[in-house]
């Protein structure tokens, strides 16, 4: 009964555990997107912009760009200013393997819309993995690939995606494959947890059989 409850008590810990991994998130300084193969999307808003997370979905769309797929993944922003049209090329070891585009944003009654779309040739079975569009915009950037953690892009004055809305511009990360190191983190210590309470567990019970057997 007691190596159950001790059990139960470690499991509670590293979920704990790992959802203090979010809590302790910073507020960022500037507005953060982050965009991810498996079409998770958010915006996180700093304070000056009132805070807070804003969830922005991905689903497949057809691409009305230059090259544009039929169907590629595709999140819907509302700027309050909109982003330069153009595309972000990510380039891993000389050749593109993801591109994050941005289409001219449309008006209506309720504000601008602007369709962000997500390109990547990796052929993993993620909704992003359509390949990458037959053409470009005029207006590219190429930034490196980041090999560990997102591609994290912030846009000068001109290029897709800068916002004059913001003092100090906006930022995009960008998540070539599923962001699973953070979950992996926080599961290794919940497992490594209660490695270290069945070994204290095991071995005083060993303690206290030998201490029956001596009397």
């Amino acid at each position: 009964m007691k190596i159950s409850n001790t059990i139960s008590t470690a499991l509670l810990a590293a979920a704990a555990l790992a959802l203090s991994g979010h809590t302790l998130q910073a507020v960022p300084l500037i507005p953060t997107f982050s965009f991810h193969e498996n079409g998770n999307g958010q915006l996180e808003l700093p304070l000056l912009f009132g805070g807070g997370v804003i969830p922005l979905p991905g689903t497949l769309m057809s691409d009305p760009g230059p090259g544009g797929l039929t169907s590629a993944l595709t999140f819907t922003a509302h700027p309050r200013v909109a982003f330069p049209a153009g595309d972000v090329l990510l380039d891993a070891s000389g050749h593109v393997s993801d591109i994050l585009r941005f289409n001219p944003a449309t008006s209506s009654l309720s504000g601008l819309t602007q369709l962000i779309f997500f390109y990547s040739n990796d052929h993993g079975g993620l909704l992003a993995d359509t390949g990458l569009p037959s053409a470009m915009y005029e207006n590219t950037v190429t930034i490196q690939e980041s090999q560990s953690g997102p591609t994290i892009y912030t846009p000068t004055m001109g290029q897709p995606g800068f916002s004059t809305d913001s003092p100090l511009g906006d930022s995009f990360h960008i998540f070539s494959t599923p962001d699973t190191g953070s979950t992996l983190l926080m599961f290794g210590a919940g497992v490594g947890f209660l490695a270290l309470a069945r070994r204290k567990i095991l071995g005083g019970s060993k303690l206290n059989r030998s201490c029956s057997c001596g009397k």
